[in-house]
């Protein structure tokens, strides 16, 4: 085989999939973004991938940053919109529209990832960024703790709090998203 006809990446390929904050500079986005978060912890206990932070980037899209799984894909391209956890994470996410959309990327291995597909949770869905393989899968850990079954009931009960009930402190939020908003 002569290296032209080689593909450059002969790794796993991992697939990205991406959820843009809401504002952190109102309560709504706050709650919105909490309720996020919740509820990607529990998937990502379920699902047994690397969930973490986004920082926020020059583009509209992913100016608040973003909520970010990572996992080897396991399917094909074709069979994406297929998937169960992604249709349910959808519905999940449109129940409360905790974000404008869902961003999925294969990371291609170097160079520009490859933008899969973009699903809209609300009617304003913002265009996908540009992003380097590099900058996929780096940021911080969300899901910092092993959490035993016994204690699922600590997942659970956030990522089934209504956003309207869900009530961030400060102290708390701010360490989660790296950043340092005014509650007031």
């Amino acid at each position: 085989m002569t290296t032209d006809t080689q593909q450059a990446y002969q790794g796993y390929r991992m697939l990205n999939v991406i959820m843009p904050l809401n504002s952190h500079h109102s309560p709504q986005g706050r709650r919105r973004n909490m309720k996020l978060h919740h509820l990607l912890r529990l998937r990502s206990y379920r699902m047994r991938c690397y969930y973490y932070l986004m920082a926020p980037h020059s583009g509209a899209a992913l100016r608040h940053g973003a909520l970010c799984f990572r996992f080897k894909r396991q399917f094909k391209i074709e069979a994406l919109l297929e998937q169960k956890w992604l249709t349910c994470l959808t519905k999940s996410l449109q129940a409360e529209a905790l974000c404008p959309c869902i961003f999925v990327y294969d990371d291609r291995g170097a160079g520009n990832a490859c933008h899969l597909t973009t699903i809209p949770i609300i009617s304003n869905t913002p265009h996908a960024p540009t992003l380097l393989s590099e900058e996929l899968g780096i940021g911080k850990n969300m899901d910092p703790a092993h959490v035993p079954v016994f204690a699922l009931q600590r997942l659970i009960t956030p990522a089934n709090t209504p956003v309207q009930d869900t009530r961030p402190k400060p102290e708390s939020y701010n360490s989660w998203f790296n950043i340092n908003v005014n509650f007031t």
